[in-house]
């Protein structure tokens, strides 16, 4: 009886989140740029031509941008997870590979040609652009988007529950009402930015209650049954605000896991819980996505060395530590007295010197390899942590 009360409540919370599962659609983007060739501005007007294609066609029509080696080693398994119909492009700088799946396999032009429609545009945006319209104009208008009918299974305190935790397009998941309609639009927009910049899906949800739930079990069951985080390793950061209890936790997870730990969501949590607590939430919320961006562009990038502020207090405090050791040991040394010559230490008559001179003896050079950026992206890592408190 216990849990098919407690399957009951989850499946009121996650009901009353208003989010659907009928508006599911491809999770990941459709245009994956690991080579950085596009801005964040061309990411958002490629995804979004992706988006009308596929509620239009009912077809996924992607392209990726790969550092793999060769571009049929790219698994886009994890980019195509619930679409049924789709057409890819993948190319990395020397080579480019299609594959399709359903419907896809039916397109009426070659792989060749759509390549030829591509490499006819001056700039990346523009050729992606180019091949995504030609695809999606090789097949008809459907009258209904296509939906996901798979439920999501394993809601807390259930053996088989199933519930719909929503459509995870969306960023701000604001169903307590701490936002505006203009601060949560900027907000999404932020968060979006962030997201596609680092490769993590960065999410921020509110609920006006617990229901008497574990908040620190629906952290997780939101996480990992709403489909949040990008890729195979589910990249992501999400705050998860309760407004009864007054309570508050942060999940990082995958390459994002790897990013921030405990210590940098200690640090996080440090930052947003006075605003929390002075209901300055827009505040909270924008400063928790600066400091993902910030944690998540170290972890790239490396830290800056001026705001390395544990290597500089470590420096400070050895500077301290060894003048004092060196002043204790200076006056223990009671008999040693200061020489401004060094003829006290030659015994007298033993050595003559006719002449004198300067030579190069011998140079020691070491080199160490710089890393690129490119070369520390968000692939692999599947680390998790949580943490938070009350405000």
């Amino acid at each position: 009886m216990k849990k098919i009360i407690s399957a009951l409540q989850i499946l009121v919370l996650c009901l009353s989140m208003s989010l659907s599962v009928c508006a599911a659609a491809p999770e990941n983007g459709y245009v994956i740029d690991d080579l950085n060739y596009l801005t964040l501005d061309e990411m958002a007007e490629l995804d979004e031509l992706g988006a009308d294609i596929y509620k239009e066609r009912g077809i996924g029509v992607f392209y990726v941008f790969t550092t793999e080696d060769e571009p049929d080693d790219y698994d886009v398994t994890w980019l195509i997870d619930g679409v049924g119909d789709y057409y890819i492009m993948v190319e990395n700088d020397d080579s480019w590979y299609t594959v399709c799946g359903g419907k896809g396999e039916e397109i009426s032009l070659s792989k060749e040609e759509l390549r030829a429609i591509y490499d006819e545009a001056d700039t990346y945006v523009g050729g992606v652009r180019d091949f995504m319209q030609a695809t999606a104009e090789c097949f008809p208008v459907v009258e209904q988007a296509p939906v996901s009918d798979a439920p999501v299974v394993g809601a807390p305190g259930s053996d088989n529950m199933q519930v719909d935790v929503g459509n995870t397009d969306e960023l701000v998941l604001d169903d307590a009402e701490l936002l505006s309609d203009t601060e949560e639009a900027q907000l999404e927009e932020k968060l979006l930015a962030i997201s596609k910049q680092y490769g993590a899906q960065i999410v921020v949800g509110t609920l006006p209650s617990a229901e008497g739930m574990d908040i620190d079990e629906l952290l997780n069951f939101f996480y990992d049954e709403g489909g949040f985080g990008y890729g195979a390793n589910r990249d992501g950061v999400f705050l998860l605000v309760c407004m009864d209890p007054r309570e508050y936790r942060i999940l990082s997870n995958g390459f994002a896991g790897d990013a921030i730990q405990d210590g940098e969501i200690e640090s996080i949590s440090n930052e947003i819980v006075s605003d929390l607590s002075d209901g300055n939430y827009a505040d909270a919320f924008n400063t928790f996505a600066d400091e993902c961006a910030y944690y998540l562009d170290g972890h790239i990038n490396g830290y800056p060395f001026n705001v390395g502020k544990s290597l500089l207090i470590a420096l400070a405090v050895g500077v301290v530590a060894s003048f004092i050791v060196s002043s204790v040991l200076k006056g223990q040394m009671k008999s040693v007295h200061k020489k401004n010559e060094a003829d006290v230490y030659v015994k007298a008559g033993s050595m003559q010197i006719t002449q004198s001179g300067d030579y190069f003896m011998y140079r020691n050079v070491t080199k160490t390899q710089k890393q690129s950026s490119s070369s520390s992206g968000s692939s692999g890592g599947s680390s998790r942590s949580t943490g938070g408190g009350s405000f």
